[in-house]
Order: C-alpha cells, then sequence, then structure tokens
C-alpha cells in the first residue's frame, strides 16, 4: 500500500488486518448456533444425542439459565487471577517475541532482508512443537508438569541470548524460546487448564475472558521493552522476558498447589459422608479439579 492517501505503510496494515477480523468475526458471530443442540452442521443424529446429553447433565447443572450468580463466582475465584497474572508474565515474552523477532534476529548480526527469512524455520518448528506439547498434556491428563516444564527451555533460550554474542548461539536460542517446546505451548496449555476447571458454563464464560483480559494488558509493556537504543543485542528486552517466564513457570506450581488443597478438602468432605458443602460448580463435591 506504500503511503496511499497519506497513511503510512505500518498504518495499512493494522486497517487491513483489523477489517478482516472484523469480518470474519461477524460471520462467526451469524452462523454460530445459540446451542450445540440446533447446531445446524449436526446431523440429525448427532443433534438427538446433543439433546440427550442436555437432559442428562440437568440433573447436575439444574436449570439452563443464566444467572448473575456465576458471574460473581468467576469474578471472586482467586484461581482466574492467579491463571490470568501467570498468563500475564508469560505474554510479555509472548507479544516481545511475535513483535521483535527479526529485530533480534538482526542485532544478532544478520541483514534486515536475512533476519526476515530467518524467523520462517522458527515458527515452523514452534507450529509442531505446540502441537506435540498439546497432544501430550491430553495423552496424560497433566495439565501442570507439562506446563511447568516448557517454559523451561524459553529460560535457557534468553539466558544464551543475554550472555553470549555469538550469532550461531542467538539464534539456536530463539529456537528454544519458540519452539523446543518453547513460549507458545505456555500459554494454549494454560488456557486449557483454565477451561477445564471453570464449572458450569455460565462461570466459564465470564472466568475465561476475564482471565485474558487481564493477562492481555502485557501488551502494553511488551511493546515498550525493545528500544532501537537498545541494540544491536536488546539485553533490556530479553532479560525482562527472562524474569517474566521464570515468573510464569513458578506461578503453575502456586496454582498447582491451590486446586489440589481444594480437591483434598473434598475428598476429606466426602470421606466423612457429606453430600453436600452448600457451593455449586467446580467448588461443589461433585467436581474434581484437573491437575
Amino acid at each position: 500500500m506504500g503511503a496511499r492517501r497519506g497513511l503510512a505503510a505500518w498504518r495499512w496494515l493494522f486497517i487491513i488486518e483489523g477489517v478482516i477480523s472484523v469480518v470474519l468475526g461477524g460471520l462467526a458471530w451469524l452462523t454460530l448456533p445459540s446451542t450445540a443442540e440446533n447446531a445446524w452442521f449436526l446431523t440429525a443424529e448427532e443433534r438427538a444425542l446433543m439433546r440427550a446429553r442436555q437432559r442428562r447433565d440437568a440433573v447436575y447443572k439444574g436449570d439452563d439459565q443464566f444467572s448473575w450468580s456465576y458471574a460473581k463466582m468467576a469474578l471472586l475465584d482467586p484461581f482466574v487471577y492467579m491463571a490470568a497474572f501467570c498468563l500475564f508474565c508469560s505474554s510479555i515474552p509472548l507479544f516481545g517475541f511475535g513483535t521483535f523477532l527479526p529485530t533480534i534476529i538482526k542485532g544478532l548480526g544478520y541483514t534486515s532482508l536475512q533476519a526476515n527469512y530467518l524467523t520462517i524455520p522458527v515458527y515452523v518448528l514452534a507450529c509442531f512443537t505446540l502441537l506435540l506439547a498439546s497432544f501430550v498434556s491430553d495423552k496424560l491428563n497433566r495439565r501442570a508438569i507439562c506446563a511447568f516444564i516448557v517454559p523451561m527451555p524459553v529460560l535457557l533460550g534468553y539466558i544464551i541470548v543475554i550472555a553470549t554474542s555469538n550469532i550461531g548461539a542467538g539464534y539456536f536460542g530463539m529456537f528454544l524460546c519458540a519452539a523446543a517446546p518453547g513460549i507458545y505451548p505456555y500459554n494454549a496449555l494454560l488456557l486449557t487448564w483454565v477451561s477445564n476447571n471453570l464449572k458450569p458454563d455460565y462461570k466459564r464464560s465470564v472466568g475465561i475472558p476475564l482471565f485474558a483480559s487481564l493477562a492481555n494488558i502485557s501488551g502494553l509493556i511488551s511493546s515498550q521493552i525493545y528500544p532501537a537504543s537498545d541494540g544491536p543485542r536488546y539485553i533490556m528486552g530479553n532479560s525482562v522476558s527472562l524474569g517474566m517466564e521464570a515468573l510464569a513457570m513458578l506461578g503453575i506450581g502456586a496454582i498447582y498447589l491451590l486446586l489440589k488443597r481444594r480437591n483434598a478438602k473434598k475428598d476429606e468432605l466426602l470421606a466423612q459422608g457429606v453430600t453436600d458443602n452448600g457451593k455449586e460448580g467446580d467448588r461443589a463435591l461433585d467436581f474434581k479439579y484437573a491437575l
């Protein structure tokens, strides 16, 4: 687009991508069914199955009607805010990495064109490792340990980039950050873990946007930690990313202890013959938190 209509090329980038997002979002809004039982893309047999599941779940979930008490449950749950803190910390290196990867690689000694091409292998490997980490997490059904392990290569990658000016070592560090298993799997695993542990659906529909919105504030910080004056090695930006990823990893341990403690309390009450602890949703006795 160049500088057409007096706008800089980077402004056109945001305008075009924004318009595409709005259009696709509108199409999703129009085509997304209000309930799975009435989904237009399911067969008659599949819709009948969904209706049968709804009748079965009604025994445990009660009437499928929204109540502001569900929103209150999400707003007052420390688990949501602890997870938001973890995602906030991990999103600083995520946004910084995605925005400044070509700049970081250029700072290792490559030209601008080389730096852009060299981002491609990093993202290709990141895609495969994201799929692998997600598969392993589902297969083992162990969210916490997987989410705790994946930041470790990221820490090592940033340490390498900070500690040495060697071009090859720095580029290898970028692979560790993104793809072994790297920055991206952590966020995907954490989002899934939060989704697994919020019940009922209405609490989840409030808790997940709240958790994600608080975390995305990190974009304000990540956009400021790689100033041009810090080139070519960007020690400050990489150091901040290293520290935030370390906090994100430690936060997983804190969440694990919280959910394990809740499960232990429920098990203790059930062992005593208690059938109702007076709580709803995931805090009720019939729900076991995924660890």
